[in-house]
This record gives C-alpha cells, structure tokens and sequence, in this order.
C-alpha cells in the first residue's frame, strides 16, 4: 500500500500504514474474499489453504452423484457468471473446475498457501497483528484475519455403540472409500440428507 501516510479523523490523528491479510480457506468464501480485497486495492494478502487445490467443500466431497442441491446458477460469483452449466443442478467436478478457473484468471494462486492447515491464530494487542501457527510449526503474522472455511470441511461422525469394532467396510459419504467395492453388498447407510438422497440412487 505504500509508505506510511499522517491524516486527522475529528480531530484524533490516525496513521495508515501497509495492510497485510490472511484468509483461512480456498474455497467459494475464501476466493470470493481475495478477489473483493484485491479490486479495492489490497494486494497484500494470502490464502491458507490446508489442501492441495482450491474449491473447499466442493473438492473433498467425491462420493458418487455429487452435485449441487440447489440451482447451479446460485453456485457462481455475481462478478463472475456462468451461464453454460452443462445442467440445472451440476455435478461436482464441474464446480470444482468452476472454483479452478476463477483461481487462474484473477490470479489467485500465487497467493495461495497449499497444504497449509493453520491450527492457531490469537491477536497480539501490544503488536497489533494476528499471530498465526500451522500444523507443521510455521508461523505467520497479518493485520487483519479472514475465515473462510465454512462450515463443511470436517465430517461429523455418529457416535454408535459397538462402531470401532464393526469388521466390515466403515467410511463418512464426505470421504468417500472409491476402492471399496459395494456391489452386491449389504449397505447401511445413516441420515438421509442431500448427500444420501444423491449417492444412495
């Protein structure tokens, strides 16, 4: 942002001095929130990201038929229309390249941080800044801290009686087992929400 610049708000002088931002999270709240920063001038600013590649939830949810659960229209920026979604409700890998092509052409990924998980932020007052740790130990400082992870990154698991014990083939719909093979197999399948109503079929 430059060097520091002197001003008076009512009276009270007020220093202004660079701006540094961390955003938790490459997924649709997170880019969303790099690409506002960076129209309003702010270029100072990184992306933790405790995956490989952008697109959060959209990313990790693979099971089979994983698609939007509402209108796929709703799936794109306002700024950044896409009026080709192959259909009403896509499905998960188109909306995962959606995320991908939004990170490329507003050029996002040299300010993402991959397989950065950050596991502790807390405020120093007397420095002003957020202090910010990541699973392997590096740490980072900014002024301002944006979360962006949402609300779907971690699978809750049922706490069943008798779970840790069950000999056969256990796995969350969010981290789908692709080289279980079910064919012909007994399946149980608990809670019947959007992502049963897709796989189950």
């Amino acid at each position: 942002m430059g060097d520091s610049i002197s001003s008076r708000v009512e009276g009270t002088e007020v220093k202004k001095r660079p701006l540094s931002v961390a955003i938790l999270g490459a997924g649709a709240a997170g880019l969303c929130t790099a690409i506002k920063l960076r129209a309003a001038g702010i270029e100072d600013f990184t992306i933790f990201e405790k995956a490989a590649s952008v697109g959060g939830t959209w990313r990790d949810n693979t099971y089979p038929g994983a698609g939007c659960d509402v209108p796929s229209m709703l799936y794109s920026y306002s700024f950044e229309p896409k009026p080709d979604w192959s259909r009403k409700f896509a499905p998960q890998p188109e909306i995962v390249a959606y995320f991908e092509t939004v990170a490329r052409k507003y050029r996002l990924l040299p300010n993402i941080r991959f397989n950065t998980e950050i596991v502790e932020a807390h405020f120093d007052e007397e420095e002003d800044l957020w202090r910010i740790r990541s699973a392997s130990g590096e740490e980072f400082t900014a002024n301002v801290l944006i979360s962006g992870v949402g609300q779907l990154n971690r699978p809750t698991n049922p706490k069943i009686e008798g779970l840790n014990d069950f000999k056969g083939i256990a796995f969350h719909s969010a981290r789908w087992n692709h080289d279980a093979d079910l064919a012909g197999k007994r399946v149980g399948v608990i809670g019947n929400g959007a992502s049963a109503i897709q796989f189950v079929p």
